[in-house]
């Protein structure tokens, strides 16, 4: 996954489809694996669990939204937050994010 800034070891995704500013992407999560803290500058995210359970931590305010198959939630522009597989097994999600223009921006947790 060269040129990708979130990619890291259990985390595959296939973005599906991309615009100026929206994205829609296909994550797998291995088990105990995580996109570490960041936030986008212009993006909010949708995050839609597909199988699996994982968790969705934000900073500013402390939040965990521990998401199951069906559910969903938002993260706000520029709100610090990271991914974790809360489960024994992969979880796969769909991320679509917008409106503007995706980056990806590290946080120290």
């Amino acid at each position: 996954m060269a040129g990708n800034p979130t990619a890291r070891p259990g985390v595959a995704n296939e973005v599906i489809a991309q615009s100026a500013d929206m994205r829609f992407t296909l994550y797998t999560i291995d088990a105990g694996a995580q996109i570490p803290w960041h936030f986008h500058s212009e993006v909010s995210d949708w995050y839609i669990c597909r199988e699996g359970v994982f968790s969705v931590e934000t900073q500013s305010p402390d939040h965990v939204e521990t998401l199951s198959v069906g559910a969903m939630f938002q993260v706000p522009v520029r709100r610090v937050h990271r991914v974790v597989n809360q489960g024994d097994s992969p979880c796969r999600f769909a991320l679509v994010q917008g409106l503007g223009a995706y980056d990806f921006n590290p946080v120290d947790g």
